[in-house]
């Protein structure tokens, strides 16, 4: 396990820095707030149902300039509740002792910003949905590692692995495409869309008022901004089951969900534990994420031929491969709120923004393993 999670963190270190508009990392120095151009951050909470385990806050937050994309490029987000909302003691999360005010962002996803490596970012606000530092570099990264507070001994069913990053990926978003990492041209890896939910993993979670503090430098320019938004603790949405998985031997997957009373939309991501195979590999497939979103209850499939990050070309999944799936249900339309659709600088969030996340599902596509990876996501074991 903690070889694992030591091998994403190093991916994840070497991937350098992105921003929420997916494919696109702005200057640090130009393309942000001004006077021509002023950001606007907008806030709604709600609570989260970690499938029965407990309940937790969900940040959901857009910070974007009049383009539609994110303000700025690196931000320090800061969350204040009421003085009753306590953090998760022992927890390697920052704000584990805190009181009232948390900074958010797992310790699994610290980013070193700089050349002299001095200066920390554990997450920040995006343009959709708390997201990593971005700066003026090439490279992409994973969205930030969650739920914060992971290691709550509560979520050890929920989320085996520890803190994932969350992100979307065909068929329900645009196909990925391998970017250059920041800090390594030895390391490409896929870019992805931002969901825009942040779950943060509180034991409990009291109504009032929350309030989103950004810090940012702009232009050389020291600002802030605030927004704020209400929570009715009592609202929890209805346990959530898990997927049921058919996996299939032509390297597809069929999908098929419940959803209960209250919840409007689901996306289910599968996370592929064998890609990107090892080189020489019989089957080439390229797609390690891959994302759909339920409207309704019913069944859906990833099809066959998505390799390639999700362009085509190639089997999306390969014989053998161990696929992990995990559904998030919200009552309001999440999907719509981020891009590529969504560009709008003031997109209309719900009232509260209420989440329920099921266990995982587990499948492998049948037939003999041809590819072998010891680099796994930290979901299994």
């Amino acid at each position: 396990m903690t070889r694992r999670r030591t091998a994403l963190a190093l991916v994840a270190l070497l991937a350098g820095c992105t921003t929420g508009q997916a494919n696109t990392t702005p200057p640090i120095s130009g393309g942000g707030t001004g006077p021509s151009n002023p950001g606007v951050l907008q806030l709604a909470v709600g609570t989260v149902n970690f499938a029965g385990a407990a309940t937790g806050l969900n940040v959901l937050e857009t910070f974007r300039g009049s383009n539609g994309y994110s303000a700025v490029p690196i931000t320090s987000a800061t969350l204040a509740g009421p003085a009753t909302l306590h953090g998760v003691r022992a927890s390697k999360d920052p704000g584990a002792d805190a009181n009232g005010t948390f900074p958010l962002g797992s310790a699994a996803n610290a980013f070193v910003i700089g050349s002299a490596g001095v200066t920390t970012v554990l997450a920040g606000a995006d343009g959709f949905g708390i997201g990593p530092p971005g700066c003026g570099c090439p490279g992409t990264n994973f969205y930030p590692m969650q739920p914060q507070f992971a290691d709550n001994p509560s979520f050890g069913s929920v989320f085996p692995g520890g803190a994932e990053p969350f992100y979307g990926g065909p068929p329900a978003y645009p196909p990925t495409a391998l970017a250059a990492s920041a800090l390594s041209s030895l390391v490409n890896i896929p870019t992805e869309w931002p969901e825009g939910f942040y779950l943060i993993g509180f034991n409990a979670v009291p109504s009032g008022a929350y309030t989103l503090h950004v810090t940012y430098s702009q232009n050389g320019v020291d600002a802030t901004a605030s927004a704020s938004a209400s929570l009715d603790a009592k609202r929890v949405l209805p346990f959530l089951g898990a997927p049921s998985l058919t996996a299939h031997r032509d390297g597809s997957l069929s999908v098929a969900m419940t959803l209960p009373r209250g919840v409007t939309e689901a996306i289910v991501n599968v996370i592929d534990a064998n890609v990107p195979p090892v080189p020489n590999g019989t089957c080439t497939t390229g797609l390690g994420f891959a994302s759909l979103v339920f409207k309704h209850s019913g069944t859906q499939r990833v099809p066959a031929d998505l390799g390639n990050y999700g362009a085509g070309g190639a089997q999306t999944f390969c014989a053998g491969d161990l696929l992990d799936a995990q559904a998030f249900g919200f009552d309001y339309d999440d999907a719509a709120l981020g891009p590529p659709g969504n560009t709008a600088q003031r997109p209309v969030l719900p009232v509260q923004a209420d989440v329920t996340i099921s266990y995982p599902a587990i499948a492998a596509i049948p037939g003999k393993r041809t590819v072998v990876r010891r680099l796994r996501w930290p979901r299994f074991r």
